[in-house]
């Protein structure tokens, strides 16, 4: 099952996220790859936080904050079965995204069905702060999704 090109379902149920283009093979050194941020493809801003959206040098800021957006944003998608930022049209999404952001804007919560519950938007928000420091750590998303895993059996 393929929610997303870039998120991917196993055989035993698991998801599994790849390249969301923010990363590339500088050289390989004996038998190992180097990644550095290169860009932002189009499919990939949905995913994108806003700091490596709108800095003019990416590859220098801390990694985990934006991977914390990232989830964040794949929550959204997982919950509602639409796309973040879902309430823009293809047409110069990149531009749109990045304007809104500027703005300090994030992605709308979806109306309709499935709807996410104020438990799960309200968690989504905090990981979608415009500013990284506000976005809670890897340690905090974990417990979240331990404790709404285990209460939802």
């Amino acid at each position: 099952m393929n929610l997303q090109a870039n998120i991917l379902i196993n055989k035993r149920g698991h998801a599994r996220l790849i390249d969301f283009g923010l990363s590339t093979i500088l050289r390989p050194l004996l038998g190992q790859s180097h990644l550095a941020i290169s860009c932002v493809r189009p499919g990939a801003i949905r995913y994108a936080a806003p700091e490596l959206v709108l800095s003019d040098n990416p590859a220098e800021l801390p990694l985990e904050k934006a991977d914390i957006y990232s989830f964040g944003c794949i929550m959204l998608q997982a919950l509602s079965g639409r796309l973040p930022w879902s309430e823009i049209w293809l047409g110069h999404l990149v531009a749109r995204i990045a304007v809104k952001m500027s703005q300090g804007r994030g992605p709308q919560r979806p109306d309709g069905h499935p709807a996410i519950i104020d438990l799960d938007w309200d968690f989504i928000q905090r990981c979608l702060q415009f500013s990284p420091e506000l976005r809670p750590s890897a340690d905090e998303v974990l417990d979240f999704v331990m404790r709404r895993f285990s209460s939802s059996r």
